[in-house]
């Protein structure tokens, strides 16, 4: 078994432009062109027609914005592409979203470049203050970092590694879990961060192992893909492990039920109702259905 491909948020299609970020003229060379696009972001959400297209603007039709408030989120052959970052929505569009709503109905294009602002934008209203000295920084490098202008510090945008797993037992069931916070019916895959000093595959056995008790077989992981979750600024890798035992011990205060699960089942309590399975934008809806074998019915998501 080989990686799965197309992950709906790990799409792109764009040069991040990392050459032009250096330039302290990009945002007004750029805004000039009649072929550089906009994005606008507010709070996680970009404008997309009831087709589920972005909105992109043409920056020489509107007013030149401040620097702080502007990314340059990639070049390709054609256009130069930027996000402007609202404090309130506009009525560019009468639908915003966020990828959690739409990320596997976007183009890789446009994906790409919302999975970036997001990410971007995110950071940035999370990070105005130096964490060394705590005076206000600075948008620089196009929006791909912060200054500090007392310390004369760059930091730059952090990206939290955390791993995501399929575990299937000797006879091929799948292991589900609900989380205390979650509604009855909703299930996923195992996930957690990677801590200090850990491995991606040390981090995967320990996750499994606290949260239901289950000891996986290190020498079954099987990586199958990654794609950036921001919220807040995560990056999910995705693996395939062998349990060898199945016995549970759930984390009361992480885990609320779990379940073995062979694919007849799945499909029986996925029609029911039962069991709802996470979004399809969603690494973990992918991961189940490289286990399942067969595109999962739509209808089965959560939503």
């Amino acid at each position: 078994m080989g990686l799965i491909p197309d992950l709906p948020l790990a799409r792109f299609a764009v040069d991040r432009g990392a050459l032009m970020r250096t330039n302290k003229d990009w945002l007004s060379e750029l805004w000039a062109l009649e072929s550089t696009r906009v994005l606008y972001i507010n709070k996680n959400q970009v404008p997309v027609t009831s087709e589920l297209s972005l909105i992109l603007v043409q920056s020489h039709t509107q007013p030149l914005v401040d620097v702080q408030s502007a990314l340059l989120l990639g070049i390709d052959s054609d256009h130069a592409y930027l996000a402007v970052m609202l404090d309130e929505q506009t009525d560019v569009a009468p639908l915003w979203v966020t990828l959690r709503d739409v990320g596997a109905q976007l183009s890789p294009l446009d994906v790409g470049l919302a999975i970036t602002a997001t990410a971007l934008a995110t950071w940035h209203q999370t990070h105005t203050y130096c964490p060394q000295c705590g005076l206000p920084t600075q948008v620089s490098e196009a929006g791909w970092s912060r200054r500090c202008s007392k310390d004369c510090v760059t930091h730059f945008p952090r990206t939290e590694p955390a791993i995501i797993v399929a575990v299937h037992d000797a006879d091929d069931r799948i292991l589900l879990g609900r989380r205390t916070n979650w509604p009855e019916n909703w299930y996923s895959t195992l996930a957690g961060f990677v801590e200090a000093g850990e491995s991606c595959e040390a981090a995967v056995v320990r996750e499994v192992r606290e949260e239901v008790g289950v000891e996986i077989d290190i020498k079954s992981l099987q990586y199958l893909g990654s794609q950036p979750w921001p919220y807040p600024a995560s990056l999910m890798l995705g693996y395939s492990a062998r349990a060898i035992t199945t016995e549970f011990k759930p984390a009361e205060d992480e885990i609320a039920q779990i379940r073995w699960l062979s694919r007849e089942e799945l499909a029986m309590q996925c029609e029911s109702g039962m069991l709802k399975l996470p979004n399809p934008a969603a690494i973990s809806w992918h991961l189940i259905e490289h286990w399942y074998g067969q595109p999962l019915n739509p209808e089965w998501t959560r939503g």
